[in-house]
């Protein structure tokens, strides 16, 4: 069963705001010193859209534009795909794949609060997992009651698996009292 993690427990980019009016050269700088590659572009409360680091490399840098006379809202991506806070890490993953894209703006309430990347959902599902795993080697499940022929005395009974005589056996209860198992 696929475990349920909120989208907004995974967030650790925060979003980066800034406006269709700004230049890219701006931007670029606003990205390199925040350590982000993408920024959410916003007017009168708005989401318009988000410029990543490709868009500038690709729409810009590539072209021979300079950042400087380039606005963001000529080259950023209109319409972003988004995914409240709320929603569970594989809705955002399937999110992903379906919108063949690398970045899912996260929201609360319609307002921007951070990106995820593929790899933060895998890392966190990974991380559920093994933490589930632990879980699971710290409380062995208890086993369930064997019945059959003590293969020592002959009764019909509750068995036990018990190692004697280099073999596996399995036993009553009185036996195994009796060798102090």
């Amino acid at each position: 069963m696929a475990p349920r993690i909120a989208v907004g427990q995974v967030v650790k980019r925060k979003a980066v705001i800034v406006k269709p009016d700004d230049t890219v050269h701006r931007i670029a700088r606003i990205l390199s010193r925040n350590k982000v590659g993408s920024a959410v572009v916003v007017k009168d409360d708005e989401i318009v859209g988000i410029i990543t680091d490709r868009d500038i490399l690709d729409k810009v840098v590539a072209k021979g534009r300079d950042p400087k006379d380039v606005k963001v809202e000529e080259v950023m991506t209109k319409n972003p795909v988004t995914i409240e806070d709320d929603y569970e890490v594989q809705d955002a993953i399937d999110r992903m794949m379906d919108k063949g894209i690398r970045r899912l703006l996260v929201t609360r309430f319609g307002k921007p609060i951070g990106f995820v990347t593929a790899a933060d959902l895998l890392a966190a599902l990974n991380t559920y997992a093994s933490e589930a795993e632990e879980a699971a080697e710290e409380e062995p499940e208890p086993e369930a009651d064997v019945y059959g022929i003590c293969e020592l005395c002959g009764q019909y009974g509750s068995l036990y698996k018990v190692y004697i005589e280099g073999g596996e056996k399995w036993i009553c209860e009185s036996c195994k009292d009796s060798l102090n198992l």
